[in-house]
């Protein structure tokens, strides 16, 4: 017996009925199908087909043809043990195959020019470099207190909001050596560590990254560069690993940098669409 193909009395589709042209062609209407394939996404056991249609919001005799087309052509699979529907080694293939496809830079970049029409405020993307954060693209405003920056610079960890959100995702293993360096008040490749870096002890350090992984937001006044206030989220990947920054910044007086305001709460809805695209679920 083939464990791919649909054998058992629960799988049997109904009888007597005819066929739409879409119920008959199976796979033939792209919308339907992709509903059927969307219900095995983001499961753990094979889905048993009556599952399988409620999810799709379809008959099961409907579903099961469907799933006979995919099992198939290798879209999906059926569970030798528990009867159960997954998807196939073609689906994995193709979700390989897209994520290797995936570039933050090239995924996020329409969104910065959309953030700085829409907030009126200068959006950079940084990612995390050989010398720590470093920003690759930046949409600006008129704001001559912004155009300094350019792709290339990179920001300190504990001072800066870009900063702190690769503190508070990356492993230790890469952030370490940079925030040691940077609470010794060594030189920072960029930026010249500040007095609040210095000050920071280990649980400092800590807290301050369990705060931004609770926002999922972080953010600063001034801290590396008098009179320029930042407001960062994290980018991820379909691993949920962090792979980019998204900050908008301003002048202080002129950008609101709380964390339940306009521009954090409009940044955090833009940075989660970037990550879904990107694969994070």
């Amino acid at each position: 017996m083939n464990p791919s193909t649909p054998t058992t009395e629960e799988d049997l589709p109904g009888n007597g009925s005819a066929a739409s042209d879409e119920d008959a062609g199976g796979v033939q209407a792209v919308d339907t199908a992709v509903r059927v394939l969307s219900a095995l996404i983001d499961t753990g056991a094979p889905l048993m087909l009556k599952t399988v249609a409620e999810r799709a919001e379809m008959q099961p005799p409907k579903a099961y043809r469907y799933l006979v087309s995919f099992c198939r052509g290798g879209l999906a699979e059926r569970d030798a043990a528990s009867g159960g529907y997954r998807l196939g080694p073609l689906a994995v293939r193709l979700g390989l195959a897209a994520l290797r496809r995936l570039n933050v830079v090239q995924v996020a970049s329409p969104t910065l020019g959309e953030l700085r029409d829409e907030l009126g405020f200068t959006v950079g993307l940084a990612v995390w470099g050989a010398a720590g954060p470093t920003f690759v693209r930046f949409e600006e405003t008129n704001d001559a207190l912004i155009i300094s920056g350019r792709p290339g610079s990179v920001m300190p960890i504990l001072t800066s909001s870009t900063g702190r959100v690769f503190g508070a995702y990356l492993p230790a293993s890469q952030t370490a050596p940079l925030i040691q360096r940077e609470m010794a008040g060594s030189q920072h490749p960029g930026a010249t560590p500040t007095q609040v870096a210095r000050k920071m002890n280990k649980a400092d350090v800590e807290a301050l990254f369990a705060a931004v992984r609770s926002h999922k937001l972080a953010r600063v006044e001034g801290d590396v560069n008098p009179g320029l206030h930042g407001v960062s989220a994290p980018l991820f990947d379909h691993a949920g690993a962090v792979v980019g920054v998204i900050t908008v910044m301003g002048s202080a007086g002129l950008i609101d940098t709380r964390l339940d305001g306009r521009i954090a709460t409009t940044l955090a809805a833009r940075a989660e669409e970037v990550s879904r695209r990107m694969g994070w679920a």
